[in-house]
């Protein structure tokens, strides 16, 4: 099983970003992203193989999920200012390679939820956008 330092280094290499600027947060937060924002991505092909590393990253980075879904909406048409989103987030993973989730073994197991809404925050078609955690215990597992 390949760690999470190992890969997020070897996605770093394939992208030619071994020496990037480390970043606290994976997107700008009044970053609003539109279908036609920025100009278009000469070679998406980099871009689709960007999303596809980012999304199996999520698999062991759940904080990553909410971004690099954002993310593939753009699969179709992808926009330099999407390509420039998507680096940061792996630059954002970079920085947090040591990051993860502890189960604590003396903790009350209890399951807890959280949710969030923003109402038709989607400029373009006004979509509204929810996310949700659920924990057992010390962890999240959804």
């Amino acid at each position: 099983m390949i760690s999470q330092r190992h890969y997020v280094l070897n996605s770093l290499y394939k992208f030619g970003m071994i020496e990037c600027k480390p970043v606290s947060t994976p997107l700008n937060r009044n970053l609003k992203m539109d279908v036609d924002s920025g100009t278009i991505v000469c070679e998406s092909t980099k871009y689709h193989q960007l999303i596809g590393n980012l999304i199996y990253l999520t698999i062991i980075r759940l904080d990553l999920s909410y971004s690099v879904g954002l993310l593939s909406q753009f699969m179709q048409n992808p926009r330099n200012l999407h390509l420039d989103c998507a680096k940061r987030i792996l630059r954002y993973a970079s920085t947090t390679m040591d990051y993860g989730i502890m189960y604590k073994s003396n903790t009350t197991i209890r399951l807890e939820g959280y949710t969030n809404a923003d109402w038709a925050g989607y400029k373009a078609d006004r979509r509204s956008t929810s996310g949700f955690v659920f924990s057992l215990g010390s962890g999240a597992i959804s």
